[in-house]
């Protein structure tokens, strides 16, 4: 039995035909064929060597048509035995030992025993529901008064995306709408919800309310309105032929429960991100994303990478923005603290105060009827949970050496993806959880801010953020959502139904890529995708 092994086409025809024997595996040449079976090896040799070099002719034609400037180095860098070594290892140290069919949730390999104690302690207080206080489980309760989800992980199904809301009325878990301003400096970029001035809603609408029996409290407290999604269906095709369609949402608040919005205001979807190598991003150091920043485009390659300047709560330092849609937060620490208040109306060490609005008195009188002190999640157990998110690892890559993957590894290149989503980094050395530091990740992503395009556009302004601009999504694990999930959405609002639909919704900065994905023919396309699922 004769097998080919792969082999980079950087060669020429010529001298493809003369190293045509050297594709040949080794192990499969142990054996040398009887004498009469030789004249069907020349043959199948000869076949072998016009298909290679065929392949060799299209592959070339292919780079013509598509590569970017830094195409050709990109490519011979990406696609040979040591770097798809490291490509498996997408987090390190930190890559989990094989992918599950269930579940994201597993602690990076690198983790000590110690560590992934701390881990599965966090983990319960990501997984349980939040009570109402005033309870005798005192380390559990505070929900709300006014909230969006009960726990962490209703928002984040397997520490992935939990299901999108039907189109309708409902009042949505996954999916939550923020209050945002269309003009920048009016909510003087901080946009935590208590800043808002006559904005009766903060910063997020919260869609669930607690419950109270109690006489001090003189009404029931409402939750603060219902979504109506509904859809817009676009229907395209590409120039061979086959058909796509794109859904475009459309977002209204109805039963408003505090009087209508502000001037100015919007509304701006946000769909629960993937959490999993949280920690790893953290773990970059910021010189190396700065080495980056190109907000002026002063190389003229048409990609304005742009990192946002925002607050750290707790230092009250001006950092660069890595986590959220719009990068408005600087450290997972203070993201995950950010969401126990907003999402689930748990005060914290970063966040003290509770979401009411100057106008929302009942939810006010329902926040001091829980009894508590001071914050409703102590800092042991916050650490926790950071702990937690911090050391979720990634799940190996897969099938990157196989033919198809590595044409769709060469196209995501060609297009010009990288430019964007960034394949790789080292992390800080100097990181202070040990796991993560000095480790060699693969998480696709810039972590900056990109003009989308206006068809993306939110038109809400968050610190340096533009109503244009999105932070680049990691695509690390994206390609086994709907196994593990059973359901797969893509964007900062969901409305891609599959990985084709996300690329066709590229727009600004990425327009480009996006229209040389629409000229590839559909075996080029399957390729692309292939490997975007494969990373």
């Amino acid at each position: 039995m004769y097998c080919l092994c792969l082999k980079i086409l950087t060669t020429g025809a010529a001298e493809m035909l003369r190293t045509t024997q050297s594709i040949i595996s080794p192990r499969c040449r142990l054996e040398e064929p009887s004498v009469k079976h030789r004249g069907s090896v020349v043959n199948r040799y000869k076949k072998i060597t016009l298909t290679l070099t065929l392949a060799f002719i299209s592959v070339s034609v292919s780079r013509v048509a598509l590569s970017a400037p830094n195409a050709t180095e990109n490519m011979s860098a990406s696609i040979n035995a040591e770097v798809l070594a490291s490509q498996k290892y997408s987090g390190g140290g930190m890559t989990v030992k094989r992918p599950s069919k269930r579940s994201y949730i597993y602690p990076g390999q690198a983790a000590s025993r110690k560590r992934q104690l701390d881990f599965w302690s966090g983990f319960s207080f990501f997984r349980d529901p939040w009570i109402t206080a005033p309870s005798v489980t005192k380390a559990r309760d505070g929900l709300g008064p006014l909230f969006n989800a009960r726990s962490c992980i209703a928002c984040h199904q397997a520490g992935s995306r939990a299901p999108m809301p039907e189109s309708g009325e409902s009042l949505p878990t996954a999916l939550i709408i923020r209050v945002g301003f269309n003009k920048p400096g009016l909510d003087h970029g901080l946009n935590h919800g208590l800043n808002h001035g006559n904005n009766s809603y903060g910063g997020q609408i919260q869609s669930r309310a607690i419950k109270y029996i109690n006489n001090k409290l003189k009404q029931t407290l409402k939750h603060e309105a219902w979504l109506d999604l509904s859809y817009t269906f676009i229907d395209g095709q590409f120039p061979d032929g086959e058909p796509y369609q794109l859904q475009k949402p459309h977002y209204q608040l109805t039963k408003l429960a505090y009087g209508e919005l502000p001037e100015h205001a919007v509304l701006s979807p946000r769909y629960s991100p993937n959490v999993f190598g949280s920690g790893l991003l953290d773990a970059i150091s910021a010189q190396d994303l700065l080495a980056q920043e190109d907000s002026d485009d002063v190389n003229k390659d048409g990609i304005s990478p742009k990192y946002n300047r925002v607050v750290n709560i707790k230092s009250g330092q001006i950092e660069l923005g890595r986590f959220g849609m719009k990068a408005k937060h600087p450290t997972l620490a203070q993201q995950v603290a950010a969401a126990f208040r907003d999402d689930i109306g748990i005060t914290n060490s970063f966040f003290p105060t509770e979401s009411c609005t100057k106008s929302q008195l009942f939810c006010q009188q329902a926040s001091a009827l829980g009894r508590h002190d001071s914050v409703e999640i102590e800092d042991k157990n916050l650490d926790l949970v950071i702990t937690f998110n911090r050391l979720l690892g990634v799940p190996p890559a897969r099938n990157l050496a196989k033919p198809k993957q590595q044409q769709g590894q060469r196209l995501f290149h060609q297009l010009g993806c990288a430019q964007c989503h960034t394949p790789s980094y080292l992390t800080d050395k100097n990181y202070p959880e040990s796991a993560l530091a000095n480790q060699k990740i693969w998480p696709y992503t810039d972590l900056a801010l990109h003009d989308m395009g206006a068809e993306l556009a939110d038109g809400v302004y968050e610190y340096e953020a533009t109503g244009n601009e999105w932070r680049t999504p990691p695509l690390w694990g994206i390609g086994l959502q709907k196994k593990i999930t059973g359901q797969q959405r893509f964007l900062h609002d969901g409305r891609a139904r599959s990985i084709t639909e996300a690329i066709l919704w590229h727009g600004g900065e990425a327009k480009l890529a996006q229209e040389k994905f629409k000229q590839l023919n559909k075996t080029e396309r399957q390729a692309l995708l292939m490997f975007v699922k494969s990373i």
